[in-house]
C-alpha cells in the first residue's frame, strides 16, 4: 500500500481518537518529513518497504543540525504512525526504529519574585494588557496547558462557583477550582472583552479585532514579553508557567498578594495582539 494512503488513514483515525487540531498538525509535519525524504530520493513509496528506508531517513535528519529535543520529537512521531501501520496489519513485520534516548530538559519554575515581575509588566488599562494578564494569572492559578487554554469558551467558566471546565487530552474534561482574586480578574477582562467581542465569538480569550486567540499567538505574546523583562535566564512561556504552578507549589495565599500587586501596578510589555 502507498505510504500516502496509509498517512491518510492515520490522520483520519487520530481524527476519530480526539487528536486536537494541533497533535494532527504535528503528524502532518512529522510524516510530511518522512514523505518528502521518499519523494526527494526517489525511494520505493510503498509501506511495505519502508524499513529499508527508515534508518537513512533518520541519519538524514541528523544531519540538519537539529536539537535533541526536535529529534526526539520526530522520531515519536515516527514511531506513533509505524506503529499504526502494524496494527492495522499493513504492513508484516513491525518496523524496527533506530534507538532515540529522551533528552534531560529542566524547566526552572518561576520564583515568586518573577511572578511578580510578569504580573507587574502589563497596564491592565486597556483590553490587550488585561487580556495578557488574565491569560498569565489564568496559566499560574490553574496549571492548565496551552492548547486548553486556548480553547476556553465563556461557558466553560463559572465565576459563581469559581471554576474552569478544560477540555484535557483525549478529550477528557476536568473542573478545575480558581480563586476568589482570578474570579474577580476573570470578570473585570470578561467586561471589558465585551466591546471587542464584535462577532459574538464563544471563545474567552480574543485579539483585539475580536478574532479568537490561537495557541500560536499566544505563544508569541510571551515571547516578546520574554525579550522585554529580565527573569535571570529562566525562558518565558506557557509552560513555565505551568511548572512554576506545580513546581513552587503556589497556594492560594499567595497568589491573592501576588495578583493583587499585580493588578495595581503599571509598567511596558503588554506583549502582542494577534
Amino acid at each position: 500500500m502507498d505510504i500516502r494512503r496509509c498517512y491518510d488513514l492515520f490522520l483520519t483515525d487520530r481524527k476519530v481518537s480526539g487528536c486536537r487540531e494541533s497533535t494532527l498538525r504535528f503528524y502532518e509535519y512529522v510524516i510530511g518529513k518522512l514523505i518528502h525524504y521518499l519523494t526527494s530520493t526517489d525511494s520505493d513509496s510503498s509501506v511495505e518497504d519502508l524499513q529499508t528506508h527508515i534508518l537513512p531517513f533518520f541519519q538524514h535528519l541528523q544531519q540538519q543540525n537539529l536539537s535533541p529535543s526536535t529529534y526526539h520529537t520526530l522520531f515519536r512521531g515516527i514511531r506513533a504512525f509505524t506503529r499504526f501501520l502494524h496494527q492495522e496489519e499493513y504492513v508484516e513485520k513491525e518496523i524496527r526504529l533506530p534507538k532515540v534516548k529522551q533528552p534531560h530538559t529542566t524547566i526552572s519554575p518561576l520564583t515568586p519574585r518573577q511572578m511578580r515581575k510578569v504580573l507587574h509588566s502589563f497596564n491592565s488599562n486597556n483590553y490587550l494588557g488585561l487580556r495578557n494578564y488574565t491569560i498569565v494569572r489564568l496559566f499560574l492559578d490553574t496549571g492548565m496547558r496551552l492548547g486548553e487554554l486556548s480553547q476556553l469558551q465563556l461557558t466553560n467558566v463559572n465565576l459563581e462557583d469559581g471554576f474552569v471546565m478544560v477540555h484535557g487530552k483525549g478529550g477528557k474534561d476536568r473542573f478545575v477550582p480558581i480563586g476568589r482574586q482570578m474570579v474577580k480578574c476573570l470578570w473585570r477582562y470578561m467586561k471589558k472583552r465585551a466591546l471587542t467581542d464584535v462577532n459574538s465569538s464563544p471563545y474567552l480569550f480574543l485579539t483585539q479585532q475580536g478574532g479568537p486567540l490561537t495557541s500560536r499567538a499566544i505563544q508569541l505574546i510571551f515571547k516578546r514579553l520574554g525579550k522585554k523583562i529580565d527573569l535571570d535566564g529562566v525562558r518565558l512561556s506557557p509552560h513555565t508557567l505551568r511548572h512554576s504552578f506545580t513546581g513552587a507549589g503556589m497556594g492560594q495565599g499567595e497568589r491573592r498578594r501576588v495578583g493583587q500587586k499585580g493588578e495595581t501596578r503599571r509598567a511596558d510589555g503588554e506583549g502582542a495582539d494577534r
